[in-house]
């Protein structure tokens, strides 16, 4: 990893709240929405397409994965490092930052995936290998790394699983999300899910965007599932990111309708912004999303439109 630069950039003044279906009074207060900026470097915009985004909260930092590089943008939006894609292990396909401010790499190499545990300079600490897999989950291929509760969870958004390691690699669980949402072996592959979340509750948050709905499962195991399709504000064209906030509220982005949608944990419609175009604000097929505990929404998309991030209010 190497340092960009040490001056500081202003990020872009507030300049829209950027609104679709109108806000409502949600329990906490109005809830508002304001677009801040974009990621970028030093020539403006970094024009990312697809890309997908880590926090680090104890740094405040974002991690984003995307071609050649992952860079690390610091709280204004302003890249400062950035590290090569290609590592020993692999080609990365994600990250996570623990809380001692250590990059968990998630990597391929002929096909192989592989964990490597790395300083905040993505210098190799120790590689963390998957042990006591169960046999059914031999051929397990994960695309998505996430930490929670210092346990390590990989996901397989084609075979819809989500399998949970300790920190040195011990398998210790995993739930198959098609059997939890009804889902046939028959029809899993041709279904998947586009992201998984964690609520603060416990619940694991996941969107199905063939069938354009959003399950819940709680810490109890009680399955919820919410989401019509439509064109008017809070109905579903292809949900595919979701993010949780520390209040409760679930964040979906809709790659079709070009928007994201907010409900609460009742499912209930609060909010919607975005939608295509060239303002800002606007939104071409958002997909990834990442909420840190300042309320900074950050929005990967098509389009080489690069990482919108916006400011989530409840006054």
């Amino acid at each position: 990893m190497r340092q960009i630069g040490n001056r500081r950039v202003a990020p872009l003044v507030i300049l829209a709240a950027v609104l679709m279906g109108g806000p409502t009074n949600a329990s906490t207060g109005e809830f508002k929405v304001s677009y801040l900026y974009n990621l970028s470097d030093f020539t403006g915009t970094i024009p990312y397409s697809l890309a997908k985004i880590a926090l680090d909260a104890t740094a405040r930092e974002t991690y984003v994965i995307s071609g050649e590089t992952v860079k690390v943008f610091n709280n204004s939006g302003m890249e400062v490092y950035r590290f090569t894609n290609t590592m020993e292990s692999g080609i990365v396909y994600d990250a996570a930052i623990d809380e001692q401010g250590r990059i968990l790499v998630l990597a391929y190499n002929n096909g192989t995936p592989s964990l490597l545990l790395c300083n905040y300079r993505a210098e190799p600490i120790k590689p963390i290998e998957f042990k006591g897999l169960p046999e059914k989950l031999a051929a397990f291929k994960p695309n998505r790394l996430m930490l929670r509760d210092g346990k390590i969870c990989l996901v397989s958004l084609g075979s819809m699983m989500i399998v949970t390691l300790d920190p040195e690699g011990n398998y210790v669980k995993h739930i198959d999300l098609a059997e939890a949402s009804g889902t046939s072996d028959e029809d899993r592959l041709n279904m998947g899910i586009g992201a998984v979340a964690f609520d603060s509750d416990g619940s694991i948050l996941f969107t199905t965007p063939v069938i354009g709905k959003v399950f819940r499962i709680a810490a109890d195991g009680k399955v919820d599932s919410f989401g019509k399709r439509g064109s008017a504000p809070g109905k579903f064209g292809v949900p595919t990111g979701i993010a949780a906030d520390g209040l409760g509220n679930y964040y979906i982005s809709d790659k079709l309708r070009c928007a994201i949608l907010v409900f609460d944990r009742q499912f209930k419609f609060i909010y919607e912004f975005g939608g295509r175009g060239d303002a800002p604000g606007s939104l071409v097929g958002p997909d990834d999303l990442a909420i840190d505990a300042e309320g900074k929404l950050y929005v990967g998309q098509l389009g080489n439109r690069g990482v919108s991030v916006f400011k989530v209010t409840h006054d």
